[in-house]
């Protein structure tokens, strides 16, 4: 064994001797450390678009790069989000995707939004989507497909735990000139938001026809409350801030919120002043 271990030392792999009673070795040199390990943990358990079963098989390959013992450790201590996604088919669909990227290849699929009971709702009666993907994007904890379909040649944003029975097609990606030095990083910079600020627990009023998107920024847990005869009210909670206040006024009035009526002041504070900047 000590003539395997020296010989492995020769080639690179650093195999460490800890003497005593009963001499310990433990390879010295990973590719990644605990502190890499735990950030690639961390970022898998906050994905969003990771279900939780998912994300519980991913931690655990990720983990034993350092070994059972370790493994079992940094899983226990791991964080992870409450709003997970229920789309067991997303790695089936991001390689269809990444496939078609590489390939320039053409994909459909079909897509639904979510009813008050967190019920599918396909939209156009389940008929597929033909699209150009341009490329992924990973913001706010969710992924998606940047595309452009022929009809309408402007980019489109897919939430891809939305998209099922994604598949790569036989056609080759429309080439328009708009779109040949295309930046998704660039792209990405401009069009997804981040969010900063203290949390806060609230209660917003949607309309029902808006309580998909109350689904896409607070999670498909979320337990919409009747108010009135067409709203209800969804307690979550948020990041107060001016970009969680200008993804209000998106809405046009037509989202409001509830309370506290602290966070409704600095809301009413919020607009006033960009008022009085017009």
């Amino acid at each position: 064994m000590y003539e395997d271990i020296e010989l492995l030392n020769q080639y690179g792999y650093k195999v460490i001797q800890v003497r005593g009673r009963s001499n310990k070795y433990f390879v010295g040199d990973r590719k990644f450390e605990r502190p890499k390990i735990q950030v690639l943990m961390n970022a898998v358990g906050a994905a969003k678009f990771l279900t939780e079963k998912k994300t519980t098989v991913l931690t655990q390959k990720i983990a034993e790069l350092l070994g059972a013992s370790q493994a079992e450790q940094l899983t226990e201590a791991l964080a992870v989000d409450d709003n997970k996604h229920s789309n067991e088919r997303i790695y089936y669909s991001i390689d269809e995707i990444t496939s078609a990227l590489l390939n320039k290849k053409q994909i459909s699929f079909v897509y639904f939004d979510y009813g008050q009971n967190m019920e599918k709702l396909y939209r156009k009666d389940k008929n597929r989507y033909i699209v150009n993907p341009l490329g992924l994007v990973y913001s706010g904890e969710n992924f998606y497909l940047v595309c452009f379909h022929d009809k309408y040649k402007d980019v489109a944003n897919y939430r891809i735990d939305r998209m099922e029975d994604v598949k790569e097609e036989k056609k080759n990606v429309t080439k328009l000139k708009k779109f040949e030095n295309f930046h998704i990083n660039e792209y990405k910079r401009f069009i997804f938001a981040m969010y900063s600020g203290e949390k806060e627990e609230v209660g917003l009023i949607f309309p029902k026809d808006l309580l998909n998107m109350a689904v896409d920024r607070f999670g498909e847990n979320i337990e919409p409350i009747r108010y009135g005869e067409n709203e209800y009210i969804v307690k979550a909670t948020v990041i107060v801030s001016k970009t969680f206040f200008a993804w209000l006024t998106t809405f046009e009035g037509r989202v409001k919120i509830n309370a506290p009526n602290n966070i409704k002041e600095q809301y009413r504070a919020f607009v006033k002043s960009v008022l009085d900047l017009i």
